[in-house]
This record gives structure tokens, C-alpha cells and sequence, in this order.
């Protein structure tokens, strides 16, 4: 069946929050028209390619096809064009001018002025875009459930499953992860000080009417990459204003009431013992990441072989540098059963071309480390080491699947291993000349690409690269089109947009959007 697929950027306006009919009939292009399901991502910039491996990828897998997707996006003109060329069968609608009126939100307003601070190192985490989730369920109020995914995900399964999904009168659903606490990331001092107002001593009421759990030092964080939304349910707890007057403490006290991310922590406290759990495979993450500590290793594993019976894979990881307890490459045990894959981390897909993405076994990650330790991945190279393994629980040493799948004119100093804390040249290594895993992974070309778990037709070893699923959905011709630019084209925005294509039936729009290319 076909499916019906809608890109619509979600306005704020001061007071109710809404999106009115003459809104979207001036901003959008396409059938507004929404169904049961709506899959929605957000995304500022102008590289195309994620945002169309999501529509690829839920296409691919749809049965039924009452489903459509959103997309936050400035970059409506060059979407509209690649969604006609690359994604023929998708009716497609795009809206622009959220940033705008999002920005419009007073705690969304206040949050922009931290951009001259101290506090927030990473500026592109104030971004409007960052908060768009929070307002879906306000503006699609034609959905009775909302899917929201970054645009750093693909999907695996048929989604529209989640439309019968019983969520127990939960706001939201998404998947645990308990190899993080939320009392990392909250300073509870200042949080009970601007939360609880007291008469005599005693508590009388909270601002926030956030959970005891919000409070607990056990309770798990949860990815925010993929969030199943009630609709109804979410309204009517208000939780978009929770997190707007969390985000205005957080304003309030110059970025101090919690850290790693801006828009994570709230989330994560107005929905602590509110949300129901998916299991892990609606949301496969860190697909991204260079690399993985001991303890989160041995969760991980753990839990893939009383869920699924997946053998031990401690042969494919290996210790990284003099950092005993945390390994390279980052393998995720849970991926051949994945409903959604999310390359949250580092390495994002389309960083490597399809052809390096499959060859995983000969070729690292090439990372480059700025003066304040940011860390860049600037492509592959050469695989100079293939580090001895060890069994994460006893520490012995394994024969690593690296070392057998390359051979000595592969590799350069297979058995000069970090694990023994010398370079590929012997020099000994100590905590006091490497003490950053930029310097370790620049030092040679050591670091290894994502891998995970798959099927066995897909790998002799049942693991490939993680990047090599993303570009499954990604055509060549797709991949060296002007979507996947990193420049923005001139007059982007819908107000360029010919008004007479926004009307224009499907059929006609598909035909007629060719000028844009």
C-alpha cells in the first residue's frame, strides 16, 4: 500500500499552543492530511540524506500504509525536490518557519541568551530544533500518536504496529537505559530549591508536579531519539509546559540546574515513572559511538543473551589505549533485531561512503582532536593495529576477530597491542604522555568502525559495520545528489515556494517540482 507521508514544521505561539489551518496553508507544501500514526523528525541542516534514509527506511518496511511522517526542516525547496526525484511513491508534505515561531515561547526565547556564556560549550544545543518534539503533540492534533525519531535513525519494522500499542494511560513511551542514572546530570540542590515553595517549614507545593522518581537516585535515563507520543494523554497532563518552566529555571540559574544536554534533562525529569518502557529493540542506539565502557559492555551483553541467545562477542572489542576499562570498537549486540536503528555518537553514517562503510575489517575511523579535546572524524584510513582481545569478565586474553580477518600486508603492527601500553613503534605509553583517547586514536589509525550484530546472510561472522545498515536505504545516485550538499541553496525557505505547486494534486506535483532541480 501506498504510504502517505507529511513533512510539517510545528509552530509556538505565545499563549495556546496551536497551529492554525492558515498557518500551514501559507508555510506548507503538500496534503496536510494526517492519519492514525504520524512518524515526525527535526532537522537544521541542509544534508538531506538522513532525513531521506528515514523516509526510505519506513517506506521499505510499511504494510499498511495510514501512516505519515513530519519533518522539521529550514531547507524546504531542496526536501521537496529530493523527496520528487528520490522517494517517487511518498506523498510528501513540507512546511518551514518553525525556528521562528518557536522562538516565539518565552523559556525558548530566555534559552538564547546563554549563546554568549561560558556555560553552554556547545551553542548548536540551544537550538529551537532541539525542543521540537516537546510541541508535536500540540500542532498534530489530527494524530492519535505521534513517533518521533532524530534524523540519526532508521527504521527496521513496521511501525504502524504502534498505533494499537496499549501505553496504560502513560503521555509517552520510549526504551530504558540503565547504564546512566538521571542524578548524573541534575543538580537536586537547585532543583528542590526552585521546585518545592515551603510554609513553615514544610513543603507545600511543587512547580514543576514532577514524579517522586524524579528524585531518585535509581532511576534510568531513557534516549530521547525515539519517543512514542499519546497525544490526548500528553495535552492533557500539559508536560510541553513542565519542560518550558524547567527550561526557564535552567535559564534562570545561568545553566547550572543540570548538564549533558539542554534539552535531554528536562525531558527526562517530567517524564521520570510517567513513560511506559519499549523494549530495546524500538530504539538499537549508540551505533554512533567510538567506543563503550566495561560495566555498560557487560550490561549490554548480558542482556542480549538471556533475550535472544547471542553468543559472546568480547572477540570483536578490545581495550582502548592504557584505558583499561573502556573498548573499541563499540558493538552492539542487539542489532539483528532491531525495529529501529540510532546512530547516536560520533561516527554518523553518511560520514563513509558506502563502499567504506563495507569495508570494515581493513579500514579505521580517522579522528582528529581540537585544543579543547573536541573530537572529529575526518574520514578512513589504513588500519594500522589489530589489538588483542580479552574476555570482559576475566580479562584473559582472546585472539582477536580483527587479527584473523586481516593479514600481515593488511595490517602494520597486529600484535603491537595498547593493551601491553606500547605504540605501534614500541614506545611505552604512561597516564602521563596519553591521557586522552583523541591522543590515542590519533597517534595511528587504531580506531575501529561501529559493528553489529546481523543476520547471518549478511556476514560470515554474523557482525558488520553499523554504517553498512544505514546504507541499505541510500541509493549512489542518491548519495552524490545535491541532497546530500552540505550548502544551502539561495532562497530556501517556503516563502520562495510558487504558491500554485502547494495546491497542485499529487500526480501534478511529482511532475511538476522537476524546476527545482
Amino acid at each position: 500500500a501506498t504510504m502517505r507521508i507529511l513533512l510539517a514544521l510545528v509552530p509556538c505561539a505565545l499563549g495556546e499552543i496551536a497551529l492554525s489551518n492558515e498557518w500551514r496553508r501559507q508555510h506548507c507544501v503538500g496534503d496536510m492530511r494526517t492519519r492514525s500514526l504520524v512518524v515526525a523528525t527535526a532537522t537544521d541542516s541542509p544534508n538531506l540524506l538522513p532525513i531521506l534514509a528515514v523516509i526510505n527506511s519506513t517506506l521499505t518496511h510499511a504494510v499498511d500504509g495510514d501512516v505519515s511522517h513530519v519533518v522539521i526542516t529550514r531547507h524546504v525547496r531542496r526536501l521537496h525536490a529530493a523527496v520528487a526525484k528520490f522517494t517517487p511513491t511518498a506523498q510528501v508534505t513540507i512546511c518551514g518557519g518553525f525556528s521562528d515561531l518557536l522562538t516565539q515561547r518565552p523559556p525558548l526565547d530566555k534559552l538564547q541568551r546563554l549563546a554568549d556564556t561560558q556555560r553552554v560549550r556547545r551553542k548548536e544545543l540551544l537550538s529551537p530544533f532541539n525542543f521540537a518534539a516537546f510541541y508535536l503533540p500540540y500542532v498534530l492534533r489530527e494524530a492519535s500518536r505521534v513517533l518521533y525519531l532524530d534524523t540519526d535513525a532508521v527504521v527496521e519494522a513496521d511501525v504502524t504496529m504502534l498505533r494499537s500499542l496499549d501505553m496504560g494511560g502513560a503521555p509517552a513511551a520510549a526504551v530504558e537505559d540503565c547504564t546512566q542514572k538521571v542524578h548524573k546530570y541534575v543538580n537536586y540542590e537547585l532543583l528542590e530549591e526552585k521546585d518545592h515553595h515551603k510554609l513553615g517549614g514544610e513543603k507545600h507545593w511543587s512547580r514543576f508536579g514532577l514524579s517522586d522518581a524524579a528524585y531518585s537516585n535509581e532511576t534510568c535515563v531513557f534516549n530521547r531519539g525515539v519517543v512514542l507520543f499519546d497525544s490526548a494523554r500528553w495535552r492533557e497532563l500539559r508536560l510541553t509546559e513542565t519542560i518550558e518552566d524547567l527550561v526557564d529555571a535552567f535559564v534562570s540559574t545561568r545553566a547550572k540546574l543540570w548538564r549533558g544536554g539542554i534539552s535531554q534533562p528536562p525531558f527526562l525529569l517530567t517524564l521520570a515513572g510517567r513513560y511506559l518502557k519499549l523494549g530495546v529493540e524500538w530504539n538499537v542506539r549508540g551505533l554512533g559511538r567510538l567506543e563503550l565502557g566495561r560495566a555498560e559492555w557487560m550490561l549490554l551483553a548480558q542482556g542480549a543473551q538471556e533475550r535472544y541467545g547471542t553468543p559472546g562477542l568480547d572477540a570483536h572489542t578490545a581495550p582502548a589505549g592504557p584505558f583499561r576499562h573502556t573498548f573499541n570498537p563499540y558493538v552492539s549486540p542487539f542489532a539483528a533485531h532491531a525495529k529501529i536503528l540510532h546512530f547516536n555518537g560520533d561516527v554518523k553514517p553518511w560520514m563513509l561512503s558506502k563502499q567504506d562503510a563495507e569495508n570494515w575489517r581493513r579500514l579505521g575511523i580517522e579522528v582528529s582532536t581540537t585544543e579543547d579535546t573536541t573530537r572529529h572524524i575526518t574520514g578512513v584510513c589504513k588500519l594500522a593495529a589489530c589489538p588483542t582481545a580479552v574476555n570482559v569478565t576475566t580479562g584473559r586474553r582472546l585472539r582477536s576477530k580483527c587479527e584473523t580477518w586481516t593479514s600481515s600486508e593488511d595490517v602494520d603492527g597486529r600484535v603491537r597491542y595498547d593493551q601491553q601500553r606500547r605504540s605501534l613503534s614500541g614506545e611505552r605509553w604512561t597516564a602521563k604522555t596519553l591521557k586522552t583517547f583523541g591522543a590515542y586514536y590519533g597517534h595511528a589509525c587504531v580506531a575501529r568502525a561501529p559493528l553489529c550484530t546481523c543476520r547471518s546472510d549478511m556476514s560470515d561472522d554474523c557482525v558488520t559495520s553499523c554504517a553498512a545498515l544505514w546504507h541499505r536505504y541510500v541509493s549512489e545516485e542518491l548519495s552524490q545528489s545535491f541532497a546530500a550538499s552540505d550548502v544551502a541553496w539561495a532562497n530556501d525557505s517556503i516563502a520562495s515556494t510558487p504558491h500554485h505547486l502547494r495546491a497542485l494534486s499529487d500526480s501534478r506535483r511529482l511532475t511538476e517540482v522537476q524546476w527545482w532541480l
